[in-house]
């Protein structure tokens, strides 16, 4: 699996669409084997909530493996059961 559904990504990007700067509608992510990680700019705005951390892994039908901040930017991380 290379990219997400489309109405994956909008249900996705609904959620934290909040979070990243005003007219900055990004997804950008990476999946690799049962992994997705989803990576936002620290310039972006603020960190994703737990509680929506939560719905994304629903949607994902996975679990939030973590977050780090790596070379100016949030990763956020969650094993996908898709």
């Amino acid at each position: 699996m290379t990219n997400l559904d489309k109405s994956v990504e909008e249900e996705i990007l609904a959620i934290i669409e909040k979070y990243q700067k005003e007219d900055t509608k990004l997804l950008n992510y990476l999946i690799t084997d049962d992994e997705i990680t989803f990576f936002s700019p620290l310039a972006n705005g603020n960190s994703i909530t737990a509680e929506d951390l939560h719905k994304v892994a629903d949607i994902l039908k996975g679990t939030f493996k973590g977050m780090q901040i790596v070379n100016q930017e949030y990763r956020f991380t969650f094993e996908i059961g898709l």
